[in-house]
């Protein structure tokens, strides 16, 4: 039999025993010789506090501590049709449509009565222009005649004034026969005269333009088409208006009754409903709060002397107190001790306030897969953990 107490009193088992506490010891202070460490660190998230969109009641919320695996529909507001901002939308898309809906049917009206009036101004300029040819024609008439009788007066006076040269006929006899031409040459005047009258009004009023007083170029039924058009135009803006004002209040409408719920995106867990279901809650008041597990990080408090070898994307090494598995982290953010940390929108408190000549640390944590988030224990928000930076930095 081997002789115990001999083992236990012979050099080379207490060599050998030395030599192993000695390892043992040397294996538990390498981490933090080779490493800065530090334990005051706690595992944070950010928050999603979504708000009424507008005024209504509360809906049934899910329950706290509910995880999202997946993308989830969250009704957040039961919107009233009768009160309210919705009230108001749908009343103002209800007059915008009222609005066009009259303006159509003016619309319509004005076009009927504007096609009366074209056929109207299409029969008056037909009717005009039949009256000036036949004008036309009869001014002609009356102008050929007077030519002719014009040339039977030229040929008296001509054989008057022969016949006084023999004597036959006085001087008072020519006198009247120069008075008889010279008449029916101003008549012929006149009459070809009236003709181009005629012919220049004719003219104009092929191009609907009817010759007559300097109020009335145009006959009443292409006047009062005019005004149909001043109407119609004005209508058409009023339209226009009524129609964008519809658009508006129908997309605001639809957009306040898509906001009264939110599609939680998978990674989410809710952490604390702000309102009561079933309560009155005006627009902009915070309803619920959501955890975001996707965007876990870690606060840890360092030296400040450590802010010259510690920056954004730094990498680190971080474990949960009561966990042997290690995560791989990144700085994202730094704040002096004397930086002001805003902590309304996050999960959990700063575990330990930076002290005199110490610097706050933000390390990201990889992205859980949403599927293998234990929802129970909150994504380990609060949790303690232990934070290794490498010194070789």
């Amino acid at each position: 039999m081997i002789d115990v107490q001999y083992l236990l009193r012979a050099r080379k088992m207490r060599i050998l025993f030395a030599a192993v506490l000695i390892g043992g010891g040397a294996m538990g202070f390498a981490p933090y010789m080779l490493n800065d460490v530090s334990t005051q660190a706690a595992i944070n998230a950010p928050l999603i506090r979504l708000t009424a969109a507008a005024d209504g009641t509360v809906a049934d919320l899910p329950a706290n501590g509910r995880f999202f695996d997946r993308s989830t529909e969250v009704h957040l507001l039961n919107l009233s049709q009768d009160t309210g901002q919705v009230a108001d939308l749908k009343a103002e898309a209800e007059m915008a449509q009222a609005e066009m809906a009259l303006s159509q049917r003016q619309l319509a009206e004005l076009e009927g009565q504007n096609q009366r009036l074209t056929q109207r101004a299409a029969l008056f300029s037909t009717a005009m222009s039949a009256r000036l040819s036949a004008d036309r024609d009869s001014a002609e008439a009356d102008l050929s005649g007077c030519q002719a009788e014009r040339a039977e007066q030229a040929a008296n006076l001509a054989r008057t004034r022969k016949l006084a040269a023999q004597g036959f006929i006085s001087p008072a006899g020519v006198q009247k026969a120069e008075a008889a031409a010279s008449l029916q040459s101003s008549n012929c005047s006149s009459a070809a005269a009236r003709l181009r009258a005629i012919q220049v009004t004719r003219n104009a009023a092929q191009s609907n333009v009817f010759i007559g007083d300097s109020y009335n170029d145009a006959p009443y039924a292409v006047q009062q088409s005019d005004r149909l058009l001043l109407q119609k135009q004005a209508i058409e803006k009023t339209l226009s208006d009524a129609t964008a004002r519809y658009r508006q209040a129908s997309i605001r409408l639809k957009d306040a009754l898509a906001r009264a719920g939110y599609r939680a995106p998978a990674g989410t867990l809710v952490w604390a409903a702000t309102a009561s279901p079933g309560a009155a809650i005006r627009a902009g008041e915070p309803v619920l709060d959501l955890l975001d597990c996707r965007r876990r990080f870690v606060q840890v408090a360092l030296p400040e002397r450590k802010a010259e070898v510690v920056g954004p994307g730094t990498p680190a090494d971080v474990r949960m107190i009561g966990s042997g598995q290690w995560m791989k982290g990144q700085v994202v953010n730094i704040t002096g001790a004397a930086g002001r940390r805003k902590e309304e929108l996050l999960a959990a408190s700063t575990y330990s306030l930076p002290e005199d000549r110490q610097i706050i640390v933000d390390v990201a944590l990889p992205a859980p897969e949403p599927r293998q988030i234990d929802a129970a224990r909150k994504c380990d928000v609060g949790r303690l953990a232990e934070v290794r930076f490498s010194r070789r930095l």
